[in-house]
């Protein structure tokens, strides 16, 4: 993962500012530029990325200074945010179910 703040830019469909951060698996993901302070809950559904490329589930909460618990700094992913999200994501390939359907006839999974 690269080091330093990434450079902010516009979103192509909506001219929002973000930036992108590279994840662990090497790809670089949009985020909103505005970080956020997230209560780490692994029982929440919300998804936040860290500025190191993880993630983080949680909440987000007003200021930094709110409570006793540690918050993190994350970001808001912009395809949850961006008014076309649909327009640059890749598409996902189609699974092969081909190999697993001739094991199971062989009763090899």
């Amino acid at each position: 993962m690269s080091g330093g703040i990434p450079k902010t830019t516009r979103c192509r469909a909506c001219n929002a500012e973000i930036m992108f951060i590279e994840t662990a698996l090497y790809k670089k993901t949009p985020v909103d530029a505005e970080p956020v302070w997230v209560r780490p809950d692994v029982k929440s559904k919300s998804v936040y990325v860290l500025p190191t490329g993880g993630t983080i589930s949680g909440e987000i909460v007003g200021d930094a200074y709110e409570g006793p618990e540690e918050l993190k700094m994350a970001f808001v992913s912009h395809f949850a945010t961006c008014t076309n999200p649909d327009g640059f994501r890749k598409p996902r390939k189609p699974r092969d179910r081909t190999k697993k359907m001739e094991g199971a006839e062989h009763g090899i999974f």
